[in-house]
């Protein structure tokens, strides 16, 4: 991965980084809270020997010293000298215990070492200590006698008794936390980039882009006001139309591989459920209506149609759509302009809508029949736009059959849920299908707080808004598909 990519990480998860320093800061303190605080108590020792009386008997004599400081110091951790000490004391402590409790090291390139007793209870451990080097002095001593016989020719000699530990062995509350707290960021930085390389969700514009090999030709923000309302509100004038709008007008200067004129037959589908598709087809054809341009909505999805329930269907349209549809149409029992049902209300606009009709036992073999590339020419002669709703591709092959027979598809990628995998996946079953992939379009985009413009609120008594100049999609005279070229109609843009 590159450098902007961990960045985007850390700036993704900087929330898991946080949550586990300030754990393992908690976790540091508590261990010194909680934990069994050691107090040690230390004794000095001097190794002393007999004075040479020639430079070279006083070095010898040094050298002499030093190794024996050394040997007394491992002597100290002896079980000889603890089951001594033990005897001394007369406690409950047994040999073992008080041998584990015990270290003792040698100053290097001295004649000194240290003895040093460690217990929970400091006043213990100076007794301890005490104890032991009394003991170590008394066995030195045998030692050195029995082996030279006479004076012995070193012994140890107690220099500082055995103190009063103040304060614990170990680090202080501090550096606990402290080092608790740099475990934890390290922690947090590794699991956050795990997470990071494990989690492709799309998270932007950018990797839909680059997932899909395609431009994004529109973005729809997570609008909460959305999922209260059956069509878009074009009225209100806020991010979610202004960027509907965007799409349309993208739409409108498409230009397809086939052919100089943009797509009329669009086909909405998308990797996986819940990304979208239904929601973008019913407010993409009130965009389009709004522009003053003819629309029938298409309910495509034979696998799980939600469209006929959404639209603002009664009486005898509701009626229509349950007997008469899409499907009857294909299989040849009824024709297009009975099974369409015209004047629909979207927003403050009309569209015509062809429902999905009476669900057959093998949807599939509908869109694969010629009478289904047929009826799409014909409603393409018939209306400005024809948008298909379809089913998800990650499930069923309808969608790309759709997009086949269509002008082209648009593939829809839901902000922060579609992974990048199922994108790829999707448009290499566009690709199989031999369909045109217009474009991917954003949806659930964040930001759709954000205000369009500063400026004052339009007036309640301001005529209705006009489609936007350059847009391209203000109503024009005349049939569609007119051989005008885009560009003088509508400038260099």
């Amino acid at each position: 991965m590159e450098i902007k990519e961990y960045l985007r990480i850390f700036s993704r998860y900087w929330w898991v980084i946080v949550v586990l320093a300030v754990i393992g800061g908690a976790i540091g303190w508590a261990t010194w809270q909680f934990g069994t605080r050691e107090y040690q108590s230390t004794a000095t020792l001097f190794v002393a020997t007999q004075n040479g009386t020639t430079v070279t008997e006083a070095y010898q004599n040094n050298l002499f010293s030093t190794d024996r400081a050394n040997s007394y110091a491992s002597l100290a951790t002896s079980e000889q000298v603890a089951a001594r000490a033990v005897d001394q004391l007369k406690g409950s402590i047994t040999p073992e215990e008080l041998k584990s409790k015990i270290t003792a090291v040698a100053a290097p390139k001295t004649v000194l070492f240290n003895v040093a007793v460690t217990d929970a209870d400091p006043a213990m451990a100076q007794t301890y200590a005490n104890a032991v080097t009394d003991q170590l002095v008394g066995l030195i001593s045998e030692l050195e006698t029995s082996r030279r016989g006479g004076t012995p020719a070193a012994g140890a000699v107690v220099v500082d008794e055995a103190d009063y530990p103040v304060k614990p062995v170990g680090m202080s509350w501090p550096v606990r936390v402290g080092l608790g707290v740099a475990g934890g960021l390290l922690l947090g930085v590794l699991a956050a980039v795990l997470v990071g390389a494990l989690d492709r969700r799309v998270r932007g514009r950018e990797p839909v882009a680059d997932s899909t090999d395609a431009a994004v030709i529109g973005g729809l923000p997570a609008d909460p006001s959305r999922a209260k309302v059956g069509v878009v509100d074009l009225d209100r004038d806020g991010l979610y139309a202004e960027r509907l709008r965007e799409l349309r007008t993208n739409l409108r200067f498409a230009r397809l591989t086939d052919g100089p004129e943009p797509p009329k037959v669009i086909a909405v589908t998308s990797p996986a459920a819940g990304e979208g598709r239904t929601t973008l087809a019913i407010d993409l054809a009130a965009a389009l209506a709004e522009a003053g341009r003819s629309v029938v909505l298409v309910d495509g999805d034979f696998r799980g149609s939600t469209l006929a329930d959404r639209l603002p269907l009664e009486g005898p349209m509701k009626e229509a759509a349950a007997t008469r549809g899409l499907s009857t149409t294909i299989a040849g029992e009824t024709t297009v302009v009975d099974a369409i049902i015209p004047d629909v209300q979207v927003g403050h606009h009309r569209v015509s809508f062809l429902p999905t009709g009476p669900i057959p036992s093998r949807p599939g073999e509908l869109w694969a029949s010629d009478r289904a590339t047929d009826l799409l020419d014909e409603l393409g002669d018939s209306f400005d736009y024809v948008v298909v709703d379809t089913p998800p591709l990650e499930k069923y092959n309808d969608g790309a059959l759709v997009a086949a027979l269509s002008d082209g598809a648009l593939l829809l990628a839901r902000i922060r849920r579609t992974t990048s995998a199922k994108l790829r996946r999707g448009v290499q079953t566009l690709h199989a299908a031999n369909a045109i992939l217009i474009g991917t379009v954003a949806t659930f985009e964040p930001g759709h707080r954000r205000r369009l413009n500063s400026g004052p609120a339009p007036s309640k008594a301001a005529p209705p808004k006009s489609p936007a100049a350059g847009e391209g999609d203000a109503p024009t005279e005349g049939l569609v598909g007119t051989s005008e070229p885009a560009a003088s109609r509508h400038g260099s843009d």
